[in-house]
């Protein structure tokens, strides 16, 4: 028994141990500041910057992370997804390239990352209300870098912000990058759940079909057990491919955001607490939206680019919003090896159309 005991007592002492060295571990992989851009010999890049900051918008602390290897290439909002995703911590792992195009401006929306805080006003939560922050941020960048006009790219929850946030301001960009596309996330879900269902019984993976027949097929009716259910079937979304089309999803999701440095031990900390704040009150909104019906035309050019597999924002209603969509130039960029972020998971291919982009910008004067 005394045996048992001490071999008992030398298990913990080591978990403690661990936990204690990944604490550790963590906090030094968390300063909290940006890293800078290098030149080869270890000096700080001319005419770079990056820089993390805090703005008071429409009566919150709202941050952001701004930046890019050179100051006079254009300006980009991202409006990262989730709701409550920020997506610094994956760009920078998987895509910095970008940083290279464009001034990034990561804006950490209400409610999220380095913009969480437990005091905010849940009634603020609203799509209009991120609308007008994300006007706000705009006006702030275009001021800031004297310039007419920036880019917006949305991803996800992003691409919903994005195409309202256009619509009402399109004075403000040059064009509107959607990425995994939201048309019609109430039919959406709808495919996803019978995708994962058709999978799981080709499969024969029966704890999976048996979780999803009992929670049954979308909508439903509860927004609580909505966001429930929906948790639920992502779990086998991620596992058959739908989410990322290769590699393991959760050391993907997971180790960005350990590794980041601009996130400190406590930003880290409220990042995970966002997520749920933010999925809480916005959900529903994105359940209820319909861009066909809430956005048939935008005045600015529109491009969308989807992964094939994409079973989070269908990529079907991705593109039937494509085809419906009025735009005074539109494009619709298909990738064959991406679920839903092509931007993390074919970054090459994504930072090409950029460039493609950028190029037909500036040959139409822009």
């Amino acid at each position: 028994m005394r045996k048992i005991r001490h071999n008992g007592l030398l298990v913990s002492g080591r978990i403690i141990l661990l936990m204690i060295v990944l604490f550790v571990f963590v906090l030094i992989e968390s300063p909290g500041s940006s890293r800078p851009f290098l030149t080869q010999d270890g000096k700080k890049t001319p005419g770079s910057i990056e820089v993390i900051l805090t703005l008071k918008i429409n009566g919150l602390n709202q941050s952001m992370i701004i930046r890019g290897s050179d100051t006079t290439k254009p300006v980009l909002l991202y409006l990262h997804g989730g709701p409550g995703d920020p997506e610094f911590p994956f760009v920078h792992k998987f895509n910095p390239g970008i940083e290279d195009l464009f001034v990034v401006c990561y804006w950490d929306q209400r409610g999220a990352g380095l913009s969480y805080s437990k005091n905010i006003p849940p009634e603020t939560m609203t799509l209009s209300q991120f609308v007008d922050d994300a006007g706000k941020v705009s006006k702030y960048l275009i001021h800031r870098f004297n310039r007419e006009k920036i880019y917006l790219l949305g991803h996800s929850w992003g691409s919903m912000l994005g195409a309202f946030t256009a619509n009402k301001f399109p004075q403000y960009y040059y064009a509107f990058i959607s990425v995994g596309q939201v048309g019609d996330q109430k039919r959406s879900e709808k495919i996803s759940y019978d995708f994962v269902l058709s999978r799981a019984r080709e499969l024969k993976d029966r704890k999976a079909i048996r979780t999803l027949e009992e929670i049954g097929p979308p909508p439903y009716s509860d927004p609580k057990e909505a966001i429930d259910k929906m948790m639920t079937q992502r779990k086998y979304v991620i596992r058959y491919g739908g989410a990322v089309k290769k590699g393991n999803f959760y050391p993907q999701a997971i180790k960005p955001i350990i590794f980041c440095k601009e996130y400190s031990l406590s930003d880290k900390i409220r990042y995970l607490k966002g997520m749920k704040f933010s999925r809480n009150y916005l959900w529903d909104t994105i359940m209820k939206t319909n861009l066909f019906k809430a956005i048939p035309l935008q005045q600015i050019p529109v491009y969308i680019l989807q992964g094939t597999s994409d079973y989070e924002t269908s990529y079907a209603i991705a593109k039937e919003y494509f085809d419906f969509l009025q735009a005074p130039v539109k494009k619709f960029y298909s990738f064959e090896n991406s679920a839903h972020s092509p931007i993390f998971e074919e970054p090459e291919k994504f930072d090409t159309i950029l460039k493609t982009i950028l190029s037909e910008q500036k040959m139409n004067g822009q």
